[in-house]
């Protein structure tokens, strides 16, 4: 269990990443920068696959295949889209406040799913993340705002939590179910499958929505252009594929409850990165939001597993009935 613990706060690190990076990318849209980040991760992917298949990747059948197209739909492509619709229709604290609740959704969907722990025993944790998150973002709902926009906004960010709590939790059931699909074939097939999507996604929007797009900004060669790429890269290879290394190494050892309860500490992380970007401490409100979630996850960590016992070379060193 430690082990998955390591591997998924790693994951929560490389994913905090992602609040900062898109800051420095301000010529670029946001759809711009999702279809950039997802086709670095793809062609990382793509060049793994090229390399490896000898040694047996494509011996895996088409319902793996199946199950690798539809998760990189759900957990990239999906999640990212509606997530950009919603901070776009609504505001960008009402989306972080709904979809900050993936760590409660996640634990109690993953622990009807999976039956791994008692449900009285998530209750307290999921107070403390969803007041941590009130801390931290206020009460935006009393900003004012068109009532209909604000609803589409908020419905889309509903979409993000449903799809995102969906796709950790089937996720983390295939893995553990799979066995022989190991943590580095299957995060290089859901790599390759979010490149195809990248490649239909981009021909839709030339077809249809390049009035939208200025292009001209790629053919010339620029610091903006620089920026642009190399966060891509870093979005890509560190963010999405390096992270859904550590995610799904971590799936593998850890319970479903428990993995969703660690994913507030993306949250944290990226809220470090954003305040050693802007060089300030945290305030009063958002420290007390941190601390909240830590005492969710400790909480968590010792209600889970009451019944864990210690090792016997533990017990022999420290004299342990």
């Amino acid at each position: 269990m430690v082990k998955g613990i390591v591997f998924a706060l790693a994951a929560c690190f490389v994913w905090g990443l992602t609040f900062v990076i898109p800051e420095f990318e301000s010529s670029f849209t946001p759809i711009e920068i999702a279809l950039g980040r997802y086709f670095m991760f793809g062609l990382l992917s793509l060049l793994i696959f090229s390399v490896s298949w000898r040694r047996g990747m494509l011996r895996y059948p088409f319902a793996i295949w199946k199950k690798a197209l539809l998760f990189a739909l759900a957990s990239n492509i999906g999640c990212y889209t509606l997530l950009v619709l919603g901070v776009r229709y609504s505001s960008a604290e009402i989306s972080a406040l709904i979809v900050g609740i993936a760590p409660v959704t996640i634990a109690f969907y993953g622990n009807w799913k999976r039956k791994e722990g008692r449900f009285r025993e998530l209750i307290l944790p999921s107070m403390l993340i969803i007041t941590g998150l009130l801390s931290i973002n206020g009460f935006p709902f009393s900003e004012g705002g068109v009532v209909w926009t604000y609803a589409l906004g908020m419905l889309c960010c509903c979409g993000t939590l449903v799809a995102w709590s969906w796709f950790v939790v089937v996720n983390a059931t295939f893995v553990k179910e799979h066995p022989e699909v190991s943590a580095s074939d299957w995060t290089t097939l859901m790599g390759v499958s979010t490149l195809i999507w990248v490649m239909v996604l981009t021909v839709a929007i030339a077809l249809f929505f390049h009035s939208h797009i200025n292009f001209e900004k790629y053919l010339y060669l620029n610091d903006a252009l620089i920026g642009f790429i190399v966060g891509c890269v870093v979005l890509g290879l560190v963010c999405s594929g390096l992270g859904a290394w550590f995610w799904n190494r971590a799936s593998y050892h850890l319970p479903v409850s428990l993995a969703g309860q660690l994913t507030v500490f993306q949250v944290i992380f990226g809220l470090l990165f954003a305040y050693s970007v802007d060089r300030r401490l945290p305030p009063l409100t958002e420290s007390v939001g941190i601390l909240l979630f830590l005492a969710a996850v400790c909480y968590d960590l010792r209600s889970l597993f009451p019944n864990v016992s210690i090792s016997r070379r533990a017990q022999r060193r420290f004299g342990a009935p």
